[in-house]
């Protein structure tokens, strides 16, 4: 597929002769692997579609082409490998296969334009429009423009999204691109970074937000790695990402401005077979039920973008955290869809279950210390956090050392219309080897909140995180709103025992379920 990428722009290169006019109301930009180039026809929007401009592309690539007048028709030939493109018709031929084309190519004052979206989707070229700065990406596999800047990291940039920020990366409402058919957006593709990133209008060097060479910069990325529903990366310097959610197929771009690879980043970048360097790599996800894969690229190299894919099986919501003090960008994967609507009186009804208690204690620990006391240990520090928050209501199962049953826990819920049921245990097992912590749900609807509570409580505890488990329990089962069951660490291990009746303990737990309920009700 790589040579079709060369081939598709060498296939339309003799259809310039073709005289014709078509209109277009904007004269975007052409980008070749970060380096502008100047077409004698620029890229054009024409119907439905963003039409693209080959002249310029395959006179840097070196295909034998001929070109029939009297049939208005090109073939290209590499190697033992021939493409045939015909003037406004839908079709093209590859060793001999008839291929469709989303619209035909169209002569343009001389030109033969092609569709973008066609471009990436049959011809396995990168392409991007940036609606903003009216401007085509197109990345080759091979890097054509000279620099090592490798192929970029997403397919076609169609689609709408919204992100939810915080940090110095903070952002909210939504960011509207080329829509599925090929048509621009009504106001930005979101698939490059905003107000930067582009070269200026007249093909020259440009300028980056904060001054300095375009082409150098300002930080470098140390690592990437996904763990906990959330992809980190460490960096050095000063970080300003911008981020995007694409749909066609379903994916959140983040971009990195002024931005590059450290000499040392992990995973190891790919090497190809001459033994250069590549500025692209990727990470398998297999145990998340929408993201399946990280890419991450040199995007541009004038100036220097980085860019980082997420590609998704479903639309799915994340939130950027970005952390000056300790140099870490976070992306945590959360589920929007099952968020509670919010209530008309402004207020969310959490209700705190603490597990056993009365004459049901629950688990002894390994040295005799039982269950129910930590379960209400911790409860009785969440309820102090949560309840300073003027838009929470919370109501708890169990302030003592009572025990009502598990139909009086999820009976209460349901009958308040609680928004969502939090219930806290600790575990225990016959094994005394076995340690860490768990998050059980029932319901499809309580694994985005269950989710949430393994990303911003698991790490808290300082345990072994033994992951989000679907389970028929009760207390998850028969409530009506997202429920989740969280078992805090093993009682029957001497290292888990030994730190989850400290109050440091619960009160980092504490700490980390409050703000699990909280992201996950976008109240921060």
């Amino acid at each position: 597929m790589k040579k079709w990428t060369s081939l598709l722009f060498v296939v339309a290169v003799m259809l310039f002769m073709a005289c014709g006019t078509a209109s277009a109301e904007v004269t975007p930009k052409l980008v070749l692997d970060g380096k502008i180039l100047n077409p004698v026809e620029p890229p054009a929007l024409i119907g439905n579609f963003t039409m693209v401009p080959v002249r310029i592309v395959g006179e840097n690539l070196g295909y034998k082409v001929d070109y029939d007048s009297s049939k208005k028709q090109v073939t290209v030939k590499s190697g033992s490998s021939t493409v045939q493109m015909v003037l406004d018709k839908k079709t093209a031929t590859v060793d001999g296969k008839e291929v469709s084309l989303q619209a035909p190519p169209t002569a343009k004052s001389g030109s033969t334009l092609i569709p973008l979206r066609f471009v990436g989707e049959a011809f396995g070229l990168q392409v991007y429009w940036e609606n903003t700065n009216k401007s085509v990406f197109l990345y080759s596999n091979t890097g054509s423009s000279g620099s090592d800047s490798g192929s970029n990291g997403s397919g076609n940039t169609n689609g709408t999204g919204n992100s939810n920020g915080s940090g110095s990366s903070n952002g909210s409402g939504g960011s509207n691109g080329p829509v599925d058919n090929g048509s621009p957006g009504g106001s930005g593709d979101p698939s490059l970074p905003e107000g930067g990133g582009t070269e200026s209008e007249n093909g020259g060097s440009g300028s980056q937000n904060g001054g300095g060479s375009e082409n150098s910069a300002i930080a470098q990325i140390q690592s990437v790695s996904y763990g906990n529903n959330a992809i980190v990366l460490k960096y050095s310097g000063s970080l300003q990402p911008k981020t995007s959610v694409l749909t066609g197929p379903d994916r959140i771009v983040i971009d990195l401005p002024m931005t590059e690879f450290a000499s040392g980043f992990q995973p190891a970048l790919p090497v190809d077979a001459n033994g250069n360097v590549k500025s692209l790599g990727e990470i398998a996800v297999t145990d998340h039920v929408a993201l399946t894969k990280i890419r991450y690229s040199l995007f541009s190299d004038n100036p220097k973008t980085l860019r980082f894919v997420l590609d998704l099986k479903q639309k799915w919501g994340y939130e950027l955290s970005n952390d000056a003090a300790t140099q870490t960008l976070t992306i945590i994967l959360a589920d929007p869809t099952t968020i509670p609507p919010k209530p008309s009186t402004g207020v969310y009804t959490i209700v705190l279950d603490a597990g056993h208690g009365g004459s049901d204690p629950g688990a002894s620990s390994i040295t005799g210390r039982l269950e129910k006391d930590f379960n209400l240990a911790v409860i009785l520090k969440l309820q102090a956090i949560l309840a300073a928050d003027s838009r929470l209501n919370i109501v708890m199962t169990r302030s003592g050392d009572t025990y009502p049953s598990l139909a009086d826990r999820y009976n209460l819920a349901n009958s308040i219309k609680a928004d969502l049921f939090l219930s806290v245990h600790g575990n225990s097992n016959t094994k005394n080897t076995i340690s860490g912590t768990e998050v059980y749900y029932t319901r499809d609807a309580s694994l985005s909140f269950a989710k949430m509570v393994q990303t911003y409580a698991t790490p808290t505890t300082g345990l072994r995180d033994r992951g989000v488990i679907q389970k028929s329990l009760a207390v998850t089962r028969e409530t009506t709103m997202p429920a989740v069951l969280f078992e805090a660490g093993y009682l029957s291990n001497s290292g888990d025992e030994s730190v989850m009746y400290t109050d440091k303990f619960q009160s980092n737990l504490a700490q980390g379920l409050a703000t699990a309920i909280k992201k996950y009700l976008q109240l921060e």
